[in-house]
């Protein structure tokens, strides 16, 4: 039958499908060849043929187990060569970590013997140091003490052969400057002389020259004396300003003024004290003299307030500022002069020439008020009091008296 029908012999499990198409196709053929037999025929060589592929096909899933057993067979061995494999690993691995254990334990009792040998070596170089070291000191400070003696006998013997030497030279040196000395004084003594003699003859030259000297001093400061009483008799004399003073009781005061000037002046100074309320004082007592009437704070504006000085000011014909170089620190000052450069009176200035430079004053007035540069400023000097008084007298008769 096998030869009848080749495609019987196929393999199971790897020629399946053609196995089944050839059996499909071998019932055609069959029932192809017995259409001329009947119909019973044909069923039973159709069920023939189911049959043989039903037994090919229990074969082949025979077939197919057995394979799989056999492959299941295998991967349980190669498992279980794995395990082997892992098992024997394990073993090596715990042999070499022992192996390594004994290997550290071995090394640190050879490591504790090798720091044990070396402290014990150590102690027994530091021994034969400290030995070899109590040794040198020792010798060192032997001759350390031989050199001492020798240097103490070499200084001793050049201390002595010094002094000996010193001595001879201090006394070469005394016989030396005795006779310098002596030398010395005579020829002082001569030269003492001679100076004494050309000294008694400056004296009397420089005498009669100081004499002529003090003569013409004198001279010259009588003839100033004179020449200051002609022009002070020469000003008391004149008859226009006799007549100006005359008419300053008749002329009065313009009409909504009460004073003739206000005297606007800061009383002390850090150095000189109240020296300047002093010439304040002197001025306001000379103007008053010449029958003007001034405002004076006798106070130390005190009890004043701001609006009373400010109307003060106001009822004034004029100000005179008595100044000197602290005088535009003072805040009431700037006030009085701000309150008369507002209602347009005119300002004199005088600076105090015998404590202040005018320069320095000129210059701090000009950053502080300009108002104040307005009109020709006086010095007051004290040998010429009496003039700058008369300037004074003669500015207030301009400017605050009712023509």
């Amino acid at each position: 039958m096998a030869t009848a029908l080749p495609w019987l012999a196929a393999v199971p499990g790897q020629d399946e499908l053609p196995l089944g198409r050839a059996l499909v196709l071998a019932t055609l053929c069959v029932g192809l060849y017995l259409q001329a037999f009947t119909v019973q025929a044909y069923i039973l060589s159709f069920v023939a043929v189911l049959f043989a592929y039903v037994k090919l096909r229990k074969d082949t899933v025979q077939a197919a187990k057995l394979a799989a057993r056999e492959e299941v067979v295998s991967a349980m061995a190669a498992a279980t060569a794995v395990e082997e494999a892992r098992a024997a690993a394990r073993e090596e691995v715990e042999a070499a970590l022992a192996v390594m254990k004994h290997d550290v334990k071995a090394a640190r009792v050879a490591a504790k013997m090798d720091v044990e040998e070396a402290k014990e070596a150590a102690k027994i170089d530091v021994e034969a140091a400290k030995v070899a070291a109590s040794e040198e000191i020792a010798a060192a400070m032997a001759a350390i003490k031989s050199d001492a003696k020798a240097a103490m006998v070499t200084a001793k013997a050049d201390s002595e052969e010094a002094k000996l030497s010193a001595k001879l030279d201090v006394e070469g040196a005394k016989d030396a400057a005795r006779q310098e000395v002596e030398i010395a004084m005579a020829a002082t003594k001569l030269d003492v002389e001679e100076a004494m003699v050309a000294a008694k003859l400056n004296v009397e030259e420089a005498r009669d020259a100081a004499k002529i000297n003090v003569e013409e001093a004198k001279a010259e400061v009588m003839a100033a004396t004179k020449i200051r009483e002609a022009k002070l008799a020469a000003r008391e004399d004149n008859p226009e300003r006799r007549l100006r003073r005359s008419s300053l009781v008749s002329a009065g005061l313009p009409p909504g003024k009460k004073y003739h000037y206000f005297l606007s002046h800061k009383k002390e100074h850090s150095t000189l004290g109240r020296q300047p309320e002093s010439l304040a004082m002197a001025i306001h007592d000379s103007q008053t003299l010449t029958c003007f009437v001034g405002f004076f704070d006798v106070d130390d504006l005190k009890a004043i307030t701001p609006e009373q000085v400010t109307a003060d000011v106001r009822k004034s014909c004029a100000m005179v500022v008595v100044l000197h170089d602290e005088t535009c620190a003072s805040s009431w000052c700037q006030f009085e002069w701000k309150a008369a450069e507002l209602a347009g009176i005119p300002v004199l200035c005088i600076v105090d020439a015998n404590h202040a430079c005018r320069t320095t004053v000129l210059e701090q007035v000009r950053q502080c008020n300009p108002h104040l540069m307005v009109n020709q400023w006086i010095s007051y000097i004290d040998s010429y009091r009496h003039d700058a008084s008369s300037q004074i007298t003669d500015w207030l008769h301009e400017h605050a008296t009712q023509s």
